[in-house]
């Protein structure tokens, strides 16, 4: 079909290991009609999945069965639908989605068709978690609403600058560029995005500013390192399993704890890509649920749950001491999503003893932050520690839409 306005309402869904945040965002101003998120979709937690759900402000909650994230799109379609009824501006235009990994094939935000669908399938594995998810959701889309066009926007695209003595592995050359192995990174699209607009905050150029960004989720979680507005490296690697502990992912770990585990058990690849994916980090230590913020809450009174606090809090900073190497001093550091800004406890934990590294926290500010970007460094620290939500949404669609003009001779 072709789309010959010169504005679009785009519907933006972000698929997280265990979320689906979604807006409706009208372009090119920018301005968002509709915002929400499915949360614990399709996994073991101590409370019921809620959709979050707001109409020009004014917000409800749901709660809803949410087994998958087919579920929770499905939901989220049958809202704006009601929605709809009342408000006839209340609509979408386009489709546009956040993809975690495409391998070698994509490197740019494309238009999605039955060409690029068959690509698609063919990078399942390379993000064991997310990108089968997202691909259900394009195939869904593709077909049950294919007068609507529908765009991915890839999570690699920010890491391309890493040089090559952070991106490549130690592995035989042969092997390396038969299968293109290499650090790939993802949250780029995030990463991007709390870099922009806290060098805005502070009136920095970031072409100047030296940037540590830690996208801390209730899913995935990665620490970034910017340097001149560009990434330099980031914990996940090839796929997503790299780096931090996170809610179902082990993070780093021994190779060789992998093949003995496998050899001991007669796991054949798929059950060992599973428990390592699926079974392990924050669920394979705390056992009870794969949320830290679960975690938090027994936290004084689980020995399991305090082993996975600090095993998740030694491992971000671990990463933080390295990128800080790597920078020479960084000039900012980022808090961002779920976990990086609700909870002070995390930050708190994180940036504790690190004033060797110029970190220093005020312990009132941290406590005290409510909402939007702040500044939580102590007023005199020379590293600059900041709290921003992350806003992937409006960065997908301003991708999406810059794509859509490109590809549509009705502009």
């Amino acid at each position: 079909m072709k789309f010959k306005k010169k504005t679009a309402s785009i519907l933006v869904i972000n698929c997280g290991s265990s979320s689906l945040k979604y807006k409706i965002i009208r372009m090119p101003d920018g301005d968002e009609l509709v915002w929400g998120e499915a949360e614990r979709v399709g996994i073991k937690t101590q409370s019921a999945s809620i959709v979050t759900h707001s109409v020009l402000g004014k917000k409800r909650m749901i709660e809803a069965s949410l087994l998958d994230h087919s579920a929770a799109l499905k939901k989220v379609l049958e809202l704006i639908a009601d929605d709809s009824k009342k408000n006839k501006d209340i609509k979408f235009d386009i489709f546009a989605h956040r993809y975690v990994h495409p391998g070698m094939f994509f490197t740019r935000p494309t238009k999605v068709n039955q060409a690029v669908l068959t690509k698609l399938k063919e990078t399942l594995p390379l993000a064991a978690i997310h990108n089968p998810i997202v691909y259900k959701l394009l195939e869904f889309c593709h077909h049950e609403y294919s007068s609507i066009n529908q765009f991915v926007v890839f999570d690699t695209t920010f890491h391309k600058t890493i040089p090559p003595e952070f991106a490549v592995y130690a592995l035989p050359l042969k092997v390396i560029k038969k299968y293109g192995i290499r650090k790939i990174g993802f949250h780029g699209i995030s990463h991007r995005y709390v870099m922009e607009e806290v060098c805005k905050f502070l009136n920095r150029a970031r072409s100047t500013q030296k940037i540590i960004s830690c996208h801390l989720g209730t899913g995935g979680s990665s620490v970034c390192a910017i340097s001149d507005g560009r990434s330099v490296n980031t914990s996940m690697g090839f796929t997503p399993l790299e780096g931090l502990m996170m809610n179902t992912r082990s993070g780093d770990i021994d190779p060789g704890v992998i093949f003995y585990i496998m050899f001991k058990e007669r796991f054949s690849p798929e059950e060992t890509e599973n428990i390592l994916n699926n079974k392990s980090g924050i669920l394979g230590v705390f056992n009870t649920s794969s949320d830290l913020r679960d975690v938090i809450k027994d936290i004084t009174t689980n020995k399991k749950a305090k082993m996975a606090f600090d095993m998740y809090v030694r491992r971000v900073r671990a990463y933080i001491s390295f990128y800080s190497l790597i920078l020479k001093k960084p000039d900012i550091l980022i808090f961002t999503d779920s976990l990086g800004v609700g909870s002070p406890i995390l930050r708190q934990s994180i940036c504790k003893n690190m004033g060797f590294l110029s970190l220093s926290i005020d312990e009132d500010k941290n406590v005290e932050y409510g909402n939007g970007i702040s500044d939580i460094s102590v007023s005199k620290s020379e590293t600059k520690i900041l709290v921003i939500p992350t806003n992937e949404e409006i960065m997908i669609a301003r991708e999406a839409y810059k794509e859509l003009i490109k590809n549509d001779t009705g502009y």
